[in-house]
């Protein structure tokens, strides 16, 4: 029963390959038909002409046989020159029919075996040799992969003709005979053939299938370690920007504060009025900047984490800036900067609140840290596509090129001193740039050195 089921097997396509049957076999006898056309046909006009010269001295049974090769081979000419030429319009061109292919092909096949079976029929008139049927059976079974149940319907019906046919011209019963066994041998090694070069075709094109997929595979897997290598390395910048900022940033304000409360819990009998007023204010900024270190750190980590979402909600721009311009008024008027508002009434965004309230005082900040005494810090906005874009421009020192390229890279750990020694924590312009995008937008920037900076963010409009 396995030997049988094998049998069966043999000559059942499976899925794969029918379908590789349908393709990669299809697409590669059609190819292997031209390289054939391109010598049949060469080599058949050969034979018509070389037998038309040589037909007016021969006569009788020669005569005969010169004729039929001539209308053989100027048939093969004819036929396998306008199957090829019908291949060509109905596959190869971009109005495909893959019915007239395939019969296409299927006929190369029975014209080689047909016709060698004709040509050696008439060949026996004047030798017994079988030559075009050995020479058409081994080229049908090297050069055209035909399935196997296929192979054997064509090499039965080609030997059957030659059997029949040979007797017409061949009246030698031992020759006869012995053609006729010597063609069952023939029809037995071009099956073979034929089994053997369709087997060997279809594992080449399943290992080919496989070796695709799995390079495939291989470089999906190469695409995750390569995304998984970036998020690695960002998340190591991250914790190591998170470790810089506690380390540093963090414990220089706090030791300062310690040093101070130090100084007015030891000296506080013995210090002046001035002097504790003075140690009071600056206990006040540093615990403001601290603070503000804080909040940026921690609304920072959100992101880093993925855990931060945008909750929009329809705002009205301009009464965002004022809020943010009374939170900042006294630092503003501190370096007796002017604060302007321009951005016009009607202009109304959707937004998260608080992510907006982050951006706008990270950059007002900033535009007031870097910006010379009487100096100017101007907010506007501009519908540009469904989305608002709003300008926070400073007087300030600018930037060069370089500082501008690193500006919200998580790498760049620096941060400047303002025009009055201001401290910075580091993190503000990144936050900004991660709040904006969470909200569907993008972050800019334009600068010169000694000729301030303009910060333009945009965010969807509710229109």
């Amino acid at each position: 029963m396995a030997i049988l089921r094998q049998f069966i097997d043999f000559f059942r396509l499976t899925e794969a390959e029918t379908s590789i049957l349908k393709n990669e076999i299809k697409a590669e006898n059609i190819r292997r038909i031209f390289y054939l056309t391109l010598i049949a046909v060469p080599a058949s006009l050969f034979h018509v002409v070389y037998f038309w010269l040589n037909l007016t001295n021969s006569a009788g049974i020669e005569r005969e046989w010169r004729t039929y090769i001539i209308y053989s081979h100027a048939f093969i000419v004819l036929a396998v020159s306008t199957i090829s030429v019908l291949i060509y319009f109905f596959s190869v061109r971009p109005k495909k029919d893959s019915i007239v292919a395939t019969f296409g092909i299927q006929a190369v096949i029975v014209l080689l075996l047909t016709g060698g079976s004709a040509i050696a029929t008439f060949d026996q008139l004047v030798t017994p040799a079988i030559n075009p049927f050995i020479l058409t059976s081994m080229i049908a079974a090297i050069v055209i992969l035909n399935r196997p149940l296929f192979a054997i319907i064509y090499y039965s019906g080609a030997y059957l003709l030659f059997y029949f046919l040979i007797e017409l011209t061949q009246h030698n019963p031992d020759i006869l005979l012995s053609n006729r066994v010597n063609a069952v041998t023939i029809t037995g090694i071009g099956l073979c053939l034929s089994f053997i070069f369709w087997q060997m075709y279809l594992v080449r094109i399943k290992q080919d299938r496989i070796i695709e997929k799995q390079q495939k595979e291989l470089l999906g897997n190469y695409n995750k370690l390569m995304y998984y290598s970036e998020e690695l390395e960002e998340s190591n910048a991250t914790k190591d920007k998170l470790f810089s900022v506690i380390a540093h940033d963090l414990r220089n304000p706090l030791s300062a504060l310690i040093g101070l409360t130090t100084i007015l819990t030891e000296d506080f009998e013995i210090l002046s009025q001035a002097e504790i007023r003075k140690t009071l204010s600056i206990l006040d900024k540093e615990s403001k900047l601290t603070y503000d270190l804080l909040i940026n750190l921690l609304e920072w980590s959100k992101t880093q984490r993925k855990k931060l979402v945008s909750a929009p909600e329809v705002l009205v721009l301009t009464d965002q800036i004022s809020g943010m311009f009374r939170q900042l008024e006294n630092t503003a008027k501190n370096k007796e900067i002017t604060l302007n508002n321009q951005v016009d009434k009607n202009l109304k965004i959707f937004a998260d609140l608080s992510m907006l309230q982050s951006v706008l005082k990270n950059l007002l900040t900033n535009g007031i840290k870097f910006t010379e005494k009487g100096g100017q810090i101007t907010v506007s906005a501009e519908l540009k596509e469904g989305l608002i874009e709003v300008s926070v421009q400073d007087t300030g020192t600018g930037m060069d090129s370089e500082k501008i390229a690193n500006l919200f890279s998580l790498n760049n750990s620096y941060s400047s001193s303002g025009t009055e020694n201001e401290k910075g924590t580091g993190l503000g312009l990144q936050i900004c740039k991660e709040f904006v995008e969470i909200n569907g937008g993008e972050i800019r920037v334009i600068s010169e050195v000694g000729k301030g900076s303009t910060f333009t963010f945009s965010v969807p409009a509710n229109e």
